[in-house]
């Protein structure tokens, strides 16, 4: 045969050869699939200065949606800035005794203040920070990746279970003191900052960390409270105050109401926080799933 007529065939083996690569550096995130379901959000509480989110709202989430089962970790994060050279603002938020947080220019997600090992979540990223993780990834996997929004997280919160039981503790989640932002070891929680993503059993819907760990950024604008938001699980992305987004579930340095599944805080989207990541979400495609109604129960307090 002519060196002519081997052409395609040497064409064709280099396109599988460098597709099959490209598979295996481009693995897909570990997903679970949340099902459709209805619940009620917008708790009006008080924290001790004036009654603030509410009003309770009935939620429908019509179709299943899919939760990575682990927040993104230093190392993936890591292989992102590498490839890409990538660089974020050095405005990473921390939180001493006895003082009011603030930026220390010199932390950032690589040096956070404390050692992390590749498969600890990522912190000291900004919300920018994540959205461009996200871009990268799915230019690179083909998926459509985002981050969750807090309806979907308020979802997940307020029905599942951790074998068995809906009350969080040091022994399901990697939690800290009552008092604002430290790290406390106790029951099988022996992590005083970050813990490997995974290191206690998943929750019913098979998502890990969840709870503590640390906070989680979300794709919603912050809103005071829940006046004209939507009632079919998609996050609100227009901000009354430009610039900031909600975070959730709490962290390695909190513990108390910080863990509810009602409880949420404001971040500016050019900062990170020494106890702030993020999780990736993905819609699922196809025709609406029945809706199965669920009940929310209130999460134990400490």
């Amino acid at each position: 045969m002519s060196e002519h007529n081997n052409a395609p065939l040497w064409a064709a083996l280099v396109c599988l050869a460098a597709t099959q690569i490209a598979q295996a550096d481009n693995k897909d995130v570990p997903m679970a699939t949340v099902p459709a379901g209805t619940f009620q959000m917008g708790k009006t509480v008080n924290r001790g200065y004036g009654e603030i989110d509410g009003p309770t709202r009935t939620v429908t989430i019509e179709r299943p949606f899919k939760v990575a089962k682990h927040e993104v970790t230093l190392g993936e994060f890591r292989a992102f800035t590498r490839e890409t050279g990538y660089v974020s603002e050095k405005k990473c938020n921390i939180y001493k005794e006895g003082t009011n947080w603030y930026i220390d220019p010199e932390r950032n997600w690589a040096n956070p203040g404390f050692a992390q090992p590749e498969n600890h979540p990522v912190v000291c990223v900004s919300w920018k920070d994540a959205q461009a993780y996200i871009d990268w990834l799915n230019r690179k996997t083909g998926h459509t990746y985002r981050l969750p929004s807090e309806a979907e997280w308020e979802y997940i919160a307020s029905t599942a279970t951790y074998g068995g039981t809906r009350t969080v503790s040091h022994d399901n989640a990697n939690l800290g003191k009552v008092e604002c932002c430290g790290g406390k070891v106790q029951g099988k929680d022996q992590w005083m900052q970050t813990a490997p993503v995974g290191s206690f059993p998943a929750d019913s819907y098979g998502l890990h960390d969840v709870r503590g760990n640390v906070w989680e950024w979300q794709r919603d604008c912050y809103h005071d409270n829940y006046d004209g938001a939507p009632n079919d699980g998609t996050a609100r992305e227009s901000c009354p105050t430009p610039g900031y987004h909600v975070v959730r579930g709490g962290s390695y340095g909190d513990a108390g109401e910080f863990l509810e599944e009602r409880f949420r805080l404001r971040g500016p989207e050019d900062q990170g926080y020494f106890t702030v990541g993020f999780r990736l979400a993905e819609s699922v495609s196809g025709q609406a799933q029945p809706v199965k109604a669920t009940t929310a129960k209130a999460i134990t307090k400490f």
